[in-house]
């Protein structure tokens, strides 16, 4: 029962953290076509819009808000899959290679992947709001008003990278999850056929009693 619970808990915070990354990329996307195409004039920028500046201030304003919301969900994701990896490894028989590289392998990604959001999360995002809030208190002043614009459209296309790198990442961990076979090590090894001393056995046989 515990080692269902464990597996659960996997494939739920697994399957919100890439079903999450994978929205958020492609509708970052789309939310940059679209305002961009209708573009806006933002009465609270002072700055005349050039080159659709209002547009893209918009549209970076609007995906830095839903990458900042959705990374909370991704440190939660992040931690529960870390507790259920744990849970896994105390379930699983790890002297069989079979089950326990693909485990250290789901390991290696979660790290990675965990890095990522921590490097957005604590490097990228306060820089690109920053620059944002710079834009905006001197956007009258454009040699001060350009440089901060585009320092906030880099960070913020750096952030949209990140996420494409996650959802890399993420996609190992779903392959390496779906084709590894985690068997619970308490689970009894049942062969189709033994041969014993000219003397064909069948049924259920421990681990330790399987000889090649």
């Amino acid at each position: 029962m515990a080692f269902q619970l464990v597996q659960i808990l996997y494939w739920l915070a697994l399957a919100t953290w890439f079903g999450g990354a994978l929205f958020v990329a492609v509708a970052s996307r789309i939310v940059f076509k679209t305002v961009q195409e209708s573009n806006p004039i933002l009465p609270h920028v002072l700055s005349v819009n050039l080159e659709g500046q209002h547009g893209t201030l918009l549209a970076g304003t609007i995906v830095g808000n839903i990458l900042a919301t959705f990374i909370r969900i991704e440190l939660v994701c992040c931690v529960i899959l870390i507790v259920s990896l744990a849970g896994q490894a105390f379930f699983i028989d790890l002297h069989d290679p079979a089950v326990m590289v693909p485990l250290l392998l789901r390991a290696a990604l979660l790290i990675a992947a965990g890095l990522v959001v921590f490097y957005d999360w604590r490097f990228v995002w306060p820089r690109m709001w920053r620059y944002r809030q710079e834009f905006l208190d001197h956007a009258d002043e454009p040699e001060l008003a350009n440089p901060a614009k585009d320092q906030f459209d880099r960070y913020q296309k750096e952030s949209v990278t990140l996420l494409e790198i996650l959802l890399f990442l993420l996609l190992g961990m779903v392959l390496f999850s779906g084709g590894a076979s985690v068997i619970p090590a308490s689970h009894p090894v049942v062969p189709q056929q033994q041969h014993q001393g000219g003397v064909a056995m069948s049924g259920p046989v421990e681990r330790g009693d399987v000889r090649q």
